[in-house]
């Protein structure tokens, strides 16, 4: 067990007052920086952790079930988390806070059909971020299950400045020497694009800002003919729009292969979140990292890139979301007065 990782969870512990003692937690077992997502629940004094696994290109289900189970031994918690592969309904109906992490999803309405009735989800994003095919926010209106999302912009979660460090590391990983580089930087979210803009500028990095906000930069309608004109002098295109839908790098999108590749192609294309078609700016003889792009609305590089404190800080916070949901409704609270107590005890974060 590393000392550090057992540090930053007894932190973000204290930080966040994590309580969930007499509740009872479904969430995921997974590798990496996520192993740890049911070790901070049993930590947090949950009676007990339901942790789904299964299968993926992150590893055999196995593997993480002996992973997990013999770290929750280092922690002294194993006896409270039980690994699964399936859930029964008898363990969805024990639960007071079903998270929606990778292994729970989707949560549809035959899962939440087995839920009780003073079960709630915490989302661990943005409510922005919600998708559809994850979370079926239909049936849990109509099944009374209370379903918020968790600030990430503000305290006492506040990660925009690992956004900021992450365009450092991200630059580097395309072997550019930030300094001296000359960056294109579409994507306004505050806490993504908006704070590599920010950071850039505050080691004078030379970045050009785009965003479908054109408060945050110039706006995207002007993006191809700015490239046509000033693209050879650009190092590197950073994508990180986590929000706009729309195909940002690709013959039916904003900015075409066809047009960086003739003014620059040289460039490096470094993706933390956007729509982009990678295929075809690889067939166009352009450098683009990670090798694995991720669909649009999903992370193809990470602040768990970083290391394990955003992962462990996000985790928790969701957990406290859970927490005062899960408190309020087992103290009788409606929906609507469960929902308040929630937005004011934690870092809950509500639906437009």
């Amino acid at each position: 067990m590393s000392r550090r990782i057992k540090k930053i969870i007894q932190d973000c512990i204290e930080h966040f007052r994590l309580d969930l003692s007499d509740l009872t937690v479904f969430t995921e077992a997974a590798s990496g920086n996520y192993l740890y997502t049911p070790i901070i629940a049993a930590c947090a004094g949950a009676r007990k952790v339901y942790a789904k696994t299964r299968d993926s290109r992150y590893g055999l289900k196995e593997d993480i079930r002996e992973q997990t189970v013999r770290t929750a031994k280092e922690f002294g918690v194993a006896d409270r988390i039980e690994v699964i592969y399936d859930a029964q309904p008898a363990q969805i109906s024990d639960c007071n806070i079903v998270t929606n992490s990778g292994f729970v999803r989707p949560i549809n309405k035959e899962m939440i059909r087995h839920m009780n009735d003073k079960a709630v989800v915490p989302l661990m994003w943005e409510t922005w971020e919600y998708r559809e095919e994850q979370l079926d926010l239909a049936a849990c209106q109509n099944k009374g299950v209370l379903v918020l999302g968790t600030w990430e912009s503000k305290p006492p979660l506040d990660l925009r400045p690992y956004g900021g460090v992450l365009g450092f590391k991200l630059i580097f990983e395309l072997g550019l020497e930030l300094h001296q580089t000359r960056i294109l930087l579409l994507g306004g979210q505050p806490t993504l694009g908006e704070m590599i803009f920010k950071y850039m500028q505050k080691i004078d990095v030379d970045t050009h800002w785009f965003s479908a906000d054109d408060e945050n930069g110039q706006s995207y309608d002007e993006l191809a003919a700015h490239f046509s004109q000033y693209g050879h002098e650009y190092d590197a295109i950073i994508v990180a729009d986590h929000k706009d839908q729309r195909l940002l790098l690709g013959s039916n999108g904003v900015l075409k292969p066809t047009v960086i590749q003739r003014a620059n192609p040289s460039i490096r294309i470094g993706v933390i979140s956007g729509h982009v078609d990678a295929k075809e700016l690889r067939d166009a003889d352009l450098f683009v990292f990670p090798d694995k792009i991720a669909k649009k609305g999903m992370m193809s590089y990470q602040a768990n890139d970083l290391g394990p404190r955003p992962a462990l800080e996000l985790y928790s916070a969701g957990l406290k979301v859970g927490q005062e949901m899960a408190r309020a409704r087992l103290r009788g609270l409606d929906l609507e007065a469960a929902k308040q107590w929630a937005l004011e005890h934690s870092p809950a974060m509500d639906f437009d």
